[in-house]
């Protein structure tokens, strides 16, 4: 797995660079720990930024992490100061560890009302500007008014600790990674408007198995996940005991050699995390058919405990299932799903 995806991650990142050329986020420094308010550059001299900055066009002061005053995910109401529309870099620590991610705030955001956030995690040994590139979330987000984080996974071959089967150095280290998505969402519901009852997970390959670890594990943060090309990565994966029914939407490729559709060498197949998934919410009859493009198809649980649904996407494509033979628009997908499930 590791060389498929270091020879996909030296690929994509080349493509990332020709297409965003030299509009450059902002940079933020933030701690988790201390409260601090954050300043927000414009990107108009530093060699952090090396562009135009579309979100702020000039300096000013973000949020104050602990003063009582955060979004609304931690304090009830939308912050006093908040981040406008754009894009910008945030560093936090978190687990004996400086991490990153990366925010974008939708068009037409104006702190008035609360909006859903989504984090749309990479793969191993790739990184949050390629996945930015290759999961087409950016253009459904700034349609749809959604806020999307792209963090930054740990380690010389970047990783997320996903469960028993997955990946890297974050896995062998057991990085606490649903523990920093949990500092992410106190941090960006301290400087946006954010709905606590709208926070949604996906991600590719090993962040798609943390996506399904955040459902097991997060499931009172996160409202519904849509991991991409991993199943549970839990040994047994009976193990994923969620403290609540949750909305899940896995999708996974039949040409997948990376992390093969019908499992094998201890990863349990994309089958057998569908039925963990109608088991752990309480679903009632078998699955129906609820999308079908080509020869790619989804299949629902849609009665189930709380109005969850479990899906199964089981499309026509590779491991980079972002570019699926049937053209499939995964992350519309997800969203149209997502927007239908929030935290009761």
């Amino acid at each position: 797995m590791r060389g498929s995806a270091t020879r996909l991650g030296l690929f994509v990142v080349v493509a990332a660079v020709v297409a965003c050329g030299g509009d450059e986020p902002s940079l933020i420094t933030t701690s988790s720990g201390n409260g601090a308010g954050a300043t927000v550059g414009n990107g108009s001299g530093g060699s952090d930024a090396g562009g135009s900055d579309p979100g702020t066009g000039g300096s000013v002061t973000a949020g104050s992490g602990g003063s009582g005053s955060g979004g609304m995910g931690v304090g009830g109401g939308c912050p006093a100061s908040a981040l406008g529309p754009g894009d910008s870099d945030h560093v936090i620590e978190h687990d004996g560890l400086t991490r990153s991610y990366h925010l974008r705030v939708p068009p037409g955001y104006d702190n008035s009302s609360a909006i859903p956030l989504v984090f749309d995690i990479h793969g191993l040994a790739s990184n949050a500007t390629q996945q930015r590139f290759i999961s087409g979330w950016e253009a459904v987000a700034d349609a749809q008014g959604l806020a999307v984080v792209w963090p930054e996974g740990s380690g010389s071959f970047q990783s997320w600790n996903g469960g028993d089967t997955c990946c890297g150095e974050a896995l062998a280290s057991n990085r606490d990674d649903v523990g920093l998505m949990r500092a992410i969402v106190a941090e960006v519901s301290s400087q946006l408007c954010v709905d606590p009852k709208r926070i949604y997970a996906t991600g590719l390959s090993n962040g798609g198995a943390l996506s399904h670890r955040l459902a097991c594990d997060a499931a009172d943060l996160f409202a519904a996940v849509a991991p991409v090309s991993y199943p549970i990565a839990y040994l047994p994966i009976s193990k994923c005991s969620p403290s609540r029914p949750i909305a899940v939407m896995h999708f996974h490729g039949t040409g997948d050699t990376t992390v093969p559709y019908g499992g094998g060498l201890g990863i349990a197949s994309a089958q057998e995390s569908f039925a963990q998934w109608a088991s752990n919410d309480g679903c009632s009859g078998g699955p129906g058919e609820t999308y079908a493009k080509g020869s790619s198809h989804c299949d629902s649980h849609t009665t189930c405990q709380a109005g969850v649904e479990a899906t199964l996407c089981t499309l026509n494509g590779p491991h980079l299932l972002y570019s699926n033979a049937d053209a499939v628009p995964i992350a519309q997908l997800a969203w149209d799903f997502f927007a239908q499930h929030a935290l009761p």
